[in-house]
């Protein structure tokens, strides 16, 4: 993510960047050590993608204080 957002590693914990999942459950989490967006449990398609072909995962990461 910091390779993505072109900020160094410590900028991510520095200005304090989160995941933020549009749904109920959190399946993932930045990781403020490595820069990895990561799984943080089992995704089961077929519970939140009942009868859609496509099935997406929305989410945002925040990065507070200015770019």
């Amino acid at each position: 993510v910091a390779k993505d957002l072109g900020l160094q590693l410590p900028a991510l914990k520095d200005r304090d960047a989160h995941v933020f999942d549009t749904g109920r459950t959190r399946y993932l989490f930045l990781d403020l050590q490595n820069g990895h967006l990561s799984m943080m449990e089992q995704v089961d398609r077929e519970k939140i993608c009942i009868a859609v072909a496509k099935c997406v995962l929305n989410f945002e990461i925040l990065v507070k204080h200015p770019m």
